[in-house]
């Protein structure tokens, strides 16, 4: 599936024991730096969007997806990467195949539980894509 305005992708990772994996945003970022998020980012325009969420998880941990699945769809109104507008995020969920190494745009990560997880600490987009 092709999305033709800016989609936002990502990912709820679960591990063998059904923790999801955050990765925490290192100061190589420009916004939310520190806070913690799920795999995911921006879809180049007329990249399919299974494509995007492919390319961003194996940019972010060096690993490939394995069972991904669309799970839902969102609406976020506001900014997203300083840019104004109404966008959508796709949340598809995934397993990985690999070690997780973090991209520098990444300072460490994490498998936490879902009732684990302070959400104040939540990229909004990871926030929602969890919590909505």
């Amino acid at each position: 599936m092709v999305f033709r305005n800016l989609a936002i992708v990502e990912a709820i990772v679960k591990d063998s024991r059904g923790r999801i994996l955050f990765l925490r945003r290192s100061k190589n970022n420009r916004i939310f730096v520190g806070k913690w998020q799920l795999p995911g980012g921006k879809a180049e325009l007329g990249e399919a969007l299974e494509d995007a969420i492919k390319r961003e998880i194996l940019e972010e941990t060096s690993c490939k997806c394995l069972n991904l699945k669309l799970e839902k769809v969102l609406p976020i109104f506001g900014k997203f990467n300083g840019t104004p507008g109404n966008f959508l995020l796709f949340v598809f969920s995934s397993k990985l195949k690999g070690k997780v190494l973090v991209s520098s745009e990444h300072s460490e990560f994490k498998y936490l539980k879902k009732s684990e997880i302070n959400q104040r600490y939540l990229a909004p987009t990871s926030r929602k894509a969890l919590f909505s």
